[in-house]
């Protein structure tokens, strides 16, 4: 990081206001948070690209190719977060409300989501159809995904203000 980045860094630190609702990253975490997402979208082309060949060429596995696609892409956004938490990126240095309002919106969509795919649990060919995992139960999987994602990025947040409490105790 350079000396001009860094004394802008530190001015919007200091005139920024605490309930700021722009979510600020110092330079490290864009950097890694670039890394992790360039990584994420690697692993999503290569699995979609497989998947595509194993259900055109070999086995069709899933009832529809758009609902095999949604559940890699969910299972790729939650590798994200996870990886992002770890590294210390996911969460900016400053204005956590933005992060707050996508956790809370994502779970209250994939709940919507769940009563919507499984109003149909109980019926016949809710999991398998045709030889083929349903669009149904996909859909309820990638939903439940979202959810997972949704409370992970609260439980992150949560836990980072319990952090910064302890440090400002001491």
């Amino acid at each position: 990081m350079s000396l001009k980045s860094f004394d802008k860094f530190c001015e919007r630190m200091i005139l920024s206001e605490p309930g700021s609702q722009k979510e600020i990253f110092d330079e490290r975490q864009k950097i890694v948070r670039l890394r992790i997402s360039v990584e994420a979208l690697l692993i999503f082309g290569c699995s979609a690209i497989l998947n595509c060949m194993i259900m055109e060429e070999c086995y069709k596995w899933a009832e529809s190719q758009l609902a095999a696609m949604a559940l890699l892409m969910a299972v790729c956004l939650l590798y994200w977060q996870v990886r992002c938490a770890a590294k210390g990126c996911m969460i900016g240095t400053n204005g956590k409300f933005p992060q707050t309002a996508t956790g809370i919106f994502i779970i209250v969509l994939s709940v919507m989501g769940l009563i919507r795919f499984f109003d149909e649990f109980g019926k016949p060919y809710f999991i398998i159809k045709d030889g083929a995992v349903s669009k149904n139960f996909i859909g309820g999987a990638v939903m439940l995904i979202f959810l997972a994602v949704g409370i992970f990025t609260l439980c992150v947040i949560r836990h980072e203000n319990k952090r910064e409490e302890r440090e400002e105790k001491k």
